[in-house]
């Protein structure tokens, strides 16, 4: 009978999950092997078996809590109507971060975790990015056709609007998820939609003149 694997895919992910609720909650510096060894049910020795180390282990917690929340944007909004497609696009992003906000907390911690720490690849680059970029670039082009917008979009224009849609949403969830909206917990579902409807134009329309 083989002798079974100790330090298996079961552990590292749930090394992985105990080091994201730790970043999530007090940053990467709260972040060190014994303690998250702990939390996990194993040793020390166990952690570097599987990571070689802590600023491993931070990186594969980035990478993790990336890889997740792309995947889950890149299976919303497929009904090939651009528009249709980009609202269903910015109600993932607010429900990834309700159901998962430790992970979505993680991807914008600060010292060497997540997509916007200092020395990363330009946040344009990330795959979270590309996917919105990519959504808001078919609305312009299908706007523009139909003459919802004066001029075809362009490569600025769609990184210009995917920026706006992105400050949009994850201001709304941060403010969210800190429990600072107003509003009870069964109206922020409609609302959500509503202030994306209606900010819709302005956040994709070209710059003021």
């Amino acid at each position: 009978m083989p002798r079974p694997r100790v330090h298996d895919d079961a552990l590292r992910d749930r090394l992985l999950a105990e080091s994201t609720r730790v970043v999530a909650e007090a940053g990467p510096a709260a972040l060190t092997v014994r303690d998250v060894a702990t939390r996990a049910g194993t040793s020390s020795s166990a952690v570097y078996a599987l990571f070689g180390g802590r600023e491993a282990l931070l990186r594969a917690v980035g990478d993790r809590a990336a890889d997740r929340f792309a995947e889950h944007l890149r299976v919303a909004g497929r009904t090939g109507d651009p528009d249709r497609d980009l609202l269903a696009l910015g109600v993932a992003y607010r429900g990834f971060a309700l159901a998962e906000p430790h992970t979505y907390r993680v991807m914008f911690a600060r010292a060497g975790v997540g997509v916007s720490h200092p020395g990363s690849a330009p946040v344009t680059a990330a795959p979270t990015f590309r996917v919105l970029h990519d959504a808001v670039r078919d609305a312009l082009r299908s706007g523009a056709a139909a003459g919802g917008y004066p001029a075809a979009a362009g490569p600025d224009d769609a990184v210009r609007g995917a920026t706006h849609v992105w400050a949009l949403a994850h201001g709304w969830v941060t403010l969210e998820l800190d429990g600072l909206l107003p509003w009870p917990a069964d109206e922020r579902d409609a609302r959500y939609v509503a202030a994306l409807r209606a900010a819709g134009p302005g956040l994709l329309g070209p710059p003021p003149a």
